[in-house]
Formats: C-alpha cells, sequence, structure tokens
C-alpha cells in the first residue's frame, strides 16, 4: 500500500508541476500581450480602457497618456515597437520601447483578476540613438543655473576622471550628505566602535518625513534600520539620530579622509532639522549662519529651538521655490562625491553595500548590465544630486555623479534624471 502512496503522490506531483508551468506560461504570454497592447495605445491603435484598468485610469487618464507619448515622441520620435523583453515578478515585466530615434526601459505591472489589465506603467530615460558624453556634456551645459557631472574610474589610487563638467565647483546636493553619515559609521563598526545591531532610541526628531518620525518617543531601532532608511528613503530623523549618534568629530574625519576639496564648508554637519530651522528663521539668520566660522556656526546650531520641528509642517520652507541654497545647505563638488564613494567602496562593509543597494534609483535593465548599483541622491527647491557606486561585470568599480542648481526658480528634477540615466548608461 505504501508504495502505490509513493506512485500517486508522484504522479500527483507530476500533475500539479505541469499545471503550474502552464500557469506561469498562460501569464508570461498575457504580460507579452498587454506590452504589445501598451504600444498599440501609445501609437494610437488601441483604447487606454482596453489595456489599462480602472484605477489607474483614474490616476493617469487617457488624455495624460496622450501627453505622455507626445513628450516621449519629442524627445526620440515616434513609438515603433518594443524589444528585450523579460519578465521580473509573477506579475511584472520589462522591455524597452523602441522610437524612431531613441530608446527607453520601460516596466509594466497587471492587476489582479484571470485575465488582469495594467494596473503600473513607467518609462525610463529616452536614450537618443547614438547617446554620448559630448551630448550629454552639451545638455548638462543647457541647463538654467549651474550643473555639474562627473564619471570616475576607481582602482588603488585616488579616483580617475573619465569625463566632467564642473567637476569641482561646489553645489548644494541635499540628501546626498548622507553618504558622508553612512561612511562614517561604517568606518566606527571597521574600528570596532559600535556594531550594526546596535539599539538607538527614537528621540530628536525632524520635520514629517519618511518612517522613524511616526514612532514613538523611546522606541528601539538598530544602526542598520536606521541607516537602511536613511539611505533608501532619506528617512531626516533617522538621518539626524545618526549625525548625533556619529558625532562631529567622526563626521568631520569622514569629510576629511574622504578628499573634500573644503572640509570646513561642510563643517558642522547640520541635521535635517537644523536647516530646516535655520531656513525657516529668515534671511537675517541664514546670511549669518554662512558667513560663520565653522566653531560659530556650531554655537548658533547649539542656539537653535528644535524643540516644535517635529510638528511642523515642511510647506513652511519647502515647495515655494529655493530659499538660501547657495548658503544653507549641504555643499560638495562632483569631485567629493566620487570620494566619499570610493572611500565606503575601500571601507568594503557589506552592509554598506547592501543599504546603498536598496533604492538603485535606475531602471532594472539597466541595472541588470552591472554587478553592483549603490545610490543616494538629494534634492529639494532649486537643488538636486544624484549619485551611483557602479561594478560591471569585470571587477571595475566607477562612480557617476551630477548635481544641478539654481538659486533662482525651481528645476526640472524629471529632466535631471533623463540626462542622469544616460550618464549611468554611457558610464561603461
Amino acid at each position: 500500500m505504501s508504495g502505490w502512496r509513493g506512485f500517486l503522490s508522484f504522479v500527483l506531483a507530476l500533475v500539479l508541476g505541469s499545471g503550474a508551468a502552464h500557469a506561469q506560461d498562460d501569464t508570461e504570454a498575457l504580460l507579452k500581450q498587454r506590452v504589445a497592447e501598451v504600444v498599440a495605445v501609445m501609437q494610437g491603435k488601441r483604447d487606454a480602457a482596453e489595456t489599462f484598468d480602472a484605477r489607474f485610469l483614474s490616476e493617469v487618464p487617457a488624455e495624460r497618456l496622450r501627453a505622455l507619448t507626445s513628450q516621449i515622441a519629442a524627445q526620440g520620435g515616434a513609438v515603433e515597437g518594443y524589444a528585450d523583453f523579460k519578465r521580473e515578478q509573477q506579475r511584472s515585466a520589462t522591455f524597452t520601447l523602441k522610437l524612431a530615434n531613441a530608446t527607453a526601459p520601460a516596466r509594466i505591472e497587471l492587476g489582479p483578476g484571470d485575465k488582469p489589465l495594467v494596473a503600473g506603467f513607467r518609462i525610463f530615460a529616452v536614450t537618443p540613438a547614438g547617446d554620448s558624453l559630448d551630448k550629454l556634456d552639451a545638455d548638462f551645459a543647457a541647463l538654467p543655473g549651474k550643473a555639474g557631472f562627473a564619471v570616475y574610474r576607481l582602482g588603488d589610487d585616488a579616483p580617475v576622471l573619465a569625463k566632467g563638467r564642473e567637476v569641482t565647483t561646489p553645489f548644494a546636493v541635499g540628501s546626498s550628505f548622507k553618504l558622508y553619515v553612512l561612511a562614517a559609521l561604517a568606518r566606527q563598526v571597521k574600528e570596532g566602535k559600535r556594531r550594526w545591531s546596535d539599539v538607538v532610541l527614537v528621540s530628536g526628531k525632524s520635520f514629517p518625513s519618511g518612517t522613524v518620525h511616526t514612532l514613538p518617543d523611546g522606541a528601539p531601532v538598530t544602526v542598520h534600520t536606521l541607516a537602511s532608511l536613511m539611505i533608501s528613503i532619506s528617512d531626516n530623523t533617522a538621518t539626524d539620530m545618526l549625525v548625533r549618534l556619529a558625532g562631529q568629530e567622526a563626521l568631520a574625519r569622514e569629510v576629511r579622509l574622504a578628499r573634500h576639496a573644503r572640509p570646513e564648508a561642510m563643517a558642522p554637519i547640520m541635521t535635517t532639522a537644523q536647516l530646516f530651522a535655520l531656513k525657516r528663521g529668515g534671511d537675517a539668520v541664514t546670511e549669518r549662519y554662512a558667513s560663520a566660522s565653522p566653531e560659530e556656526r556650531q554655537r548658533q546650531l547649539d542656539a537653535l529651538d528644535l524643540s516644535r520641528v517635529a510638528e511642523a509642517d515642511p510647506g513652511e520652507v519647502f515647495g515655494h521655490g529655493p530659499v538660501a541654497i547657495d548658503r544653507i545647505e549641504w555643499f560638495s563638488s562632483p569631485a567629493d562625491l566620487a570620494g566619499v564613494m570610493d572611500d565606503l567602496r575601500r571601507l568594503d562593509s557589506r552592509e554598506a553595500f547592501d543599504i546603498l543597494a536598496i533604492n538603485p534609483a535606475m531602471d532594472s535593465a539597466t541595472a541588470r548590465t552591472r554587478a553592483y548599483v549603490g545610490y543616494k541622491g538629494g534634492s529639494e527647491d532649486g537643488v538636486m544630486s544624484m549619485t551611483w557606486l557602479l561594478r560591471d561585470k569585470v571587477e571595475t568599480w566607477s562612480v557617476v555623479t551630477g548635481s544641478w542648481n539654481d538659486p533662482k526658480a525651481p528645476i526640472d528634477n524629471k529632466r535631471f534624471e533623463v540626462l542622469m540615466l544616460r550618464l549611468a548608461k554611457l558610464a561603461g
């Protein structure tokens, strides 16, 4: 009897296995069908309601899809088809939109049900045919305000510049300063001064952003969790807790070790709550801080009343145009940001590498061409900065970084993202 039960179990496993494979084939075929339908919608050959579900169309109506198609066509020509289909997860796939004069990575995700429609659709950077670093250089030069970028090769010595513009120009870089905090912590762990598993109690909350500010005061959180949130979603309260934990001495040391050209411009490293309070204080406060020595700046920061920052509306400072971005910010050049990424590479911390890789800020098709993708960016009104640490399939490391500032007007973040993704693709 046991033999018969074993035989029946074997037959049942074959049947079930065959059914699962058949279901997977059906889903892949449906994904390919939906990709073709999305292309047809963009070509004006199909009604959007036949391909996209109601929830998607409530957020992205058909007229907005048409506007998106027009924008894409203006950048790269008419939509001609697709290539490079790759199923990712159970109900999602990536592909490359083929345009008359360009290509663009894209991704769809299906909704629930047996015959689901498209519930998610995203197009990434449009890459012109025959794109080059020289073309990108001209596109960066055309940005209003000031902008710079750099591609560095990393090795045994200092980073080697492959291509760049305004490489040594200091820029306001927003949350990209958090790379210095991560590096300082990784160094302290390497030196045995702390562990990633150390527990910190939630305190000193910043203005609403991220996750940690929603936790109760005194809630226990590990250093690793705080660092992961600081880098992956730019959690402000997590950042401020880690700035205080690392300490200004360790942060200043890290800025120097990372070869920052003007370490005094980064001293002291403000918390996000301090930056908010300074900018909320008005022109007289920001001017007094900007013109002070590092020692005097520290005294001014110590005197700030941060007791109500956690309850503040970010709209008091942000969302109305640039506010003192040339005076109150964290300042680094493309060369400086390459230096701190190189320092993180040299520290060779598995935990730091994992943290940087949580949010690659890159489409999966491009990311798959790399053995490793680590990322941190930063922005506020008039400021955007993006930096990748990359390793290719032959173990060559590089840094791709760029920043854009305009103290007079908001900048087009999407335009900059497209330029930077083109740069990352060309970095080799």
